[in-house]
């Protein structure tokens, strides 16, 4: 596992936010928290290693707009997607853009640590 790497939690829902940086921070990972996609991309973001968990629907700027934001500027971070609802297009066009996974809520933590050892894995593969 990459120790250094940073995992950031993009989500409008504080609880959600809350939740994952308990669960994953009492797991030993760094994480940082972000309320918008906007205020992740109003971040000062350095070279460390990053992984992207992401939720699917939010005010502004959409998780998948984001990614593709990041993407288009050379930012090629693993991702994992969540959503608690989700349209069939949607999900299609989110699947199309091979995330580490793409996580229902309410999800269990051993399927978010599940994915984020993928991720980690991607991560060290390209470091």
């Amino acid at each position: 596992m990459i120790t250094q790497a940073i995992i950031d939690v993009i989500d409008d829902n504080s609880d959600i936010r809350r939740m994952l940086e308990l669960v994953l921070t009492a797991n030993g990972f760094n994480v940082r928290t972000h309320e918008s996609a906007q205020t992740f991309l109003e971040t000062q973001r350095f070279a460390e290693p990053r992984l992207l968990i992401l939720d699917v629907r939010m005010p502004g700027m959409t998780g998948p707009e984001l990614y593709s934001r990041l993407r288009n500027q050379g930012e090629n971070h693993p991702v994992i997607f969540m959503s608690g609802e989700c349209l069939p297009h949607e999900t299609a066009n989110i699947m199309s853009s091979t995330p580490i996974a793409f996580l229902w809520k309410p999800f269990n933590t051993q399927q978010l640590l599940e994915a984020i050892e993928q991720g980690f894995q991607q991560l060290a593969m390209t470091s």
